[in-house]
């Protein structure tokens, strides 16, 4: 993220998914695949053993203690898992640097790790395993150095890492238990305060994936966030003409609110991520409302430079300025706005002379000789008279 994003970003924390292409529906279908193989063994070959969970050797699975297979039943995507795990180092010094229990997370949103994410969807209820991650189901080529921020799920301060440097290439050995799950309960018959919390804790967590690189992971938290912060039916109404909202209770004025900083977070992903058109669609959303959101603006020109919008993007950078004028990053995206709409006006107008033909086009001989020109033209003048007096008289004396 660029610095002038960042301090637009700091001051409030902070489309559709569809046409962003992700591993992760490839790694799901590799895992549906795991999970028919391995039901197909015998239950005495299940333990003891390492599997390869995906085929390619990135994560392996030990069962150290069997779940309850009578119903072959395992959680899906979205269902509230309930889960007890710790993590070291790979070969390191066995040290537990991050240890977590009874936690709740729910499945496919990649609240933890995505190794452990991935594991919890072969596991049964009551069963523990030991788990070796490879990096890119891990901490990625990131890392995770000390002091930098774990992204713990469910914690209301950031928590920050305390063991030795995790590299690019590091293994991580965890122990994963599955206590139980409950399928995610219908948005609609949950009370705002706990719509607000899962909310707010879903955007935390993106902003923690958008922080390390991944725009892709940190949109699937940011739309389900939005799921869940959605409340077409419970008194929130459209904004007046002025752009103020309508009077409304505070709970769901507040819903809004966080509902416009996971739109206006969202953007920032997807515009990392390309997806230009669903970035802008989300900035729009959060200026129908709030017209003179600074953040949201910032982002829009920025959005509209990348798809050569270059006039639309100036404009916004103005709003954007002089909603926040001391806001560093909003008066450098200005300067950098107005530098190009100089330089194309530039470019228009030696388009405009060469097209009326007031410009003469470059190659194109010049119509008034140059003194070195005139003088080697003379020379030649004088040369061919004296040959022509010489070749006079010769003839003369001939006769």
């Amino acid at each position: 993220m660029s610095e002038e994003d960042n301090a637009l970003v700091n001051q409030s924390e902070s489309s559709s998914f569809e046409d962003l292409a992700t591993a992760h529906e490839i790694e799901e279908a590799k895992l549906a695949e795991a999970a028919a193989a391995e039901t197909e063994k015998p239950i005495e070959n299940k333990t003891d053993e390492w599997q390869d969970v995906l085929g390619s050797g990135a994560l392996l699975k030990k069962i150290l203690k069997p779940g309850d297979e009578s119903e072959g039943l395992r959680p899906h995507r979205s269902d509230i898992c309930r889960i007890s795990y710790e993590l070291k180092i790979r070969g390191g010094s066995g040290d537990i640097f991050e240890k977590r229990d009874h936690v709740k997370i729910y499945l496919g949103d990649n609240e933890i790790l995505q190794g452990l994410d991935l594991a919890l969807t072969l596991m049964y209820k009551g069963e523990e395993c030991l788990l070796q991650i490879a990096p890119r189901f891990a901490y990625g080529d990131v890392g995770l150095k000390p002091g930098e921020n774990q992204g713990l799920v469910g914690e209301s301060t950031p928590v920050n890492y305390e063991g030795p440097v995790i590299g690019p290439e590091t293994w991580l050995e965890a122990r994963l238990e599955l206590h139980d799950w409950s399928e995610e309960p219908e948005h609609e018959t949950l009370p705002i305060a706990e719509r607000m919390e899962i909310g707010t804790r879903r955007r935390a967590r993106g902003n923690w994936w958008y922080g390390r690189g991944e725009a892709q992971l940190a949109v699937q938290l940011y739309r389900r966030a939005l799921d869940v912060l959605d409340e077409a039916e419970g008194g929130i109404t459209e904004p007046t003409p002025t752009g103020e909202l309508a009077p409304t209770s505070d709970e769901l004025r507040a819903l809004l609110e966080e509902r416009l900083r996971v739109h206006n977070n969202m953007a920032a992903a997807q515009l990392k991520a390309g997806v230009y058109e669903a970035a802008l669609q989300a900035v729009t959303r959060v200026l129908s409302c709030q017209p003179q959101n600074a953040k949201a603006l910032y982002r829009k020109s920025r959005i509209l430079s990348a798809m050569g919008r270059n006039s639309e993007a100036l404009d916004a950078a103005r709003a954007a300025a002089a909603a926040a004028p001391d806001d560093a990053g909003a008066r450098k995206e200005l300067h950098r706005c107005e530098q190009r709409a100089t330089r194309d006006r530039s470019v228009e107008r030696r388009l405009a002379k060469r097209m009326l033909g007031t410009q003469a086009p470059k190659g194109t001989p010049d119509k008034k000789p140059s003194k070195a020109k005139m003088l080697m033209w003379g020379l030649l003048s004088l040369l061919v008279g004296v040959a022509s007096v010489l070749v006079y008289r010769y003839k003369m004396q001939g006769h």
